[in-house]
C-alpha cells in the first residue's frame, strides 16, 4: 500500500513539474512575442522620427539660406542637402535595422521557448514512467 502511494506521489510530482515548466516556458514565449511587437513599433517610430528630423533640418537649411539671400539650388546648397540626406538615411537605416533585428531575435527566442514547453511535457511523461517501470521489476 505504501509503495503504491509513493509511486503515485512520484508520478504526480513528475507530471505536475512538467506542466509547471511547460506553462512557465509558454509565458516566457508570450512575453518575448510582446517585446518583439514593441521592437517592431519602436522601429517604425524611430524611422518616422528620423525622417521628421531630416525634414525639419532641410527646412531650416533652406530658410537660413533664403534669409541670407543665398540660392537653395546652388551647387553648395545641393551638396549640403545631399550630404544631410545620406547621413540621415544611413543613421535611420542602421537604427531601424537594429530594432527589427532585436524583434527577430525575440521571435526566435519565443519559438524556442514554445518548443521547450512541448519538450517539458514529454520529459515529464518520461520521468513519470521511470517509477512505474521500476515498480514492475
Amino acid at each position: 500500500m505504501a509503495n503504491g502511494i509513493l509511486l503515485a506521489a512520484q508520478v504526480g510530482d513528475a507530471l505536475f513539474s512538467a506542466v509547471g515548466e511547460s506553462q512557465a516556458q509558454k509565458q516566457e514565449a508570450a512575453n518575448m512575442d510582446a517585446e518583439a511587437r514593441l521592437a517592431d513599433t519602436q522601429a517604425l517610430q524611430r524611422d518616422t522620427q528620423l525622417r521628421d528630423e531630416l525634414s525639419i533640418f532641410m527646412s531650416s537649411l533652406k530658410s537660413a539660406r533664403a534669409a541670407n539671400g543665398l540660392s537653395s539650388t546652388s551647387p553648395n546648397a545641393l551638396l549640403l542637402a545631399q550630404n544631410a540626406n545620406e547621413i540621415s538615411s544611413k543613421e535611420r537605416t542602421t537604427q531601424t535595422a537594429n530594432d527589427r533585428q532585436r524583434a527577430a531575435n525575440l521571435r526566435a527566442g519565443a519559438a524556442g521557448k514554445r518548443r521547450g514547453a512541448k519538450l517539458s511535457l514529454i520529459t515529464g511523461l518520461a520521468r513519470a514512467a521511470v517509477p512505474i517501470a521500476k515498480s514492475r521489476l
